[in-house]
């Protein structure tokens, strides 16, 4: 299995995204899966200006020389993409969707009965595109509920272009994750990640078992000491 993992947090190495994905990738490549992390705040990605010059001039090749068109050559060359993103605002980042919306070239310009979702228009693919797509995202918050509108929306975005899901990976209360100090304490927790990369390639899939491990709370108390915990620290923050 080729995996492409995209990392759309704005923070790079620093995020709560990068520390999950590299415990995730390592496992998949203990399965024997190839695995290649793409920081999108590495890029100097520009916006897609809807100038459809990807379709008429230079079909499949954008205007902006920025480096995307080299990720897209990954993009279509793999078996498996992860979106990773941190929650923001109830749904991806702002550079996760810039990129999405730089994959224009990737489809023709006509349009035709989409197979996926009869009764409705669509574009056809130019090339070969992943079969299966999966989401890894972050939230502060420290309820799963959070995670709802978004991962209804991925669940549609992958339905439309034909994806095998292999479903999101959801990490509430996880701004720890970024944290230096922390790390040593949440070696259960990137095992267990490391244990899902292994699953996905092996089994297609997260186990039940572990599935509940990797959402349980990383602290005792529940949500109450949690918003505590995180109201002192904003206090001590604001010099309260």
């Amino acid at each position: 299995m080729r995996v492409l993992a995209l990392c759309g947090s704005p923070r790079g190495e620093h995020s709560s995204t990068y520390h999950m994905l590299n415990p995730l990738l390592a496992g998949m490549e203990d399965a024997g899966a190839k695995t290649e992390l793409v920081l999108l705040s590495k890029l100097k990605m520009n916006h897609c200006t809807g100038c459809y010059t990807c379709w008429t001039k230079t079909p499949g090749s954008c205007i902006h020389n920025d480096g995307v068109d080299e990720v897209l050559s990954k993009f279509v060359a793999v078996d498996l993409i992860i979106f990773g993103t941190p929650l923001y605002h109830f749904t991806m980042s702002g550079l996760l969707k810039d990129f999405i919306d730089r994959t224009l070239p990737l489809y023709e310009p006509w349009l035709v009965e989409d197979k996926n979702r009869p009764g409705l228009s669509g574009h056809p693919p130019r090339f070969s595109l992943p079969e299966s797509a999966m989401l890894l995202c972050p939230c502060g918050f420290p309820e799963m509920g959070h995670f709802d509108p978004f991962v209804k929306w991925f669940e549609e975005y992958v339905r439309i272009f034909g994806w095998k899901y292999l479903g999101a990976i959801l990490r509430p209360g996880a701004e720890i994750l970024s944290k230096d100090n922390f790390q040593h304490y949440l070696k259960g927790y990137y095992d267990d990640l490391r244990q899902a990369g292994q699953e996905i390639v092996q089994l297609g899939g997260v186990t039940e078992e572990l599935g509940k491990r990797l959402t349980a709370d990383l602290f005792p108390g529940g949500a109450e000491t949690f918003r505590k915990t995180a109201n002192d620290y904003w206090a001590r923050m604001r010099g309260k």
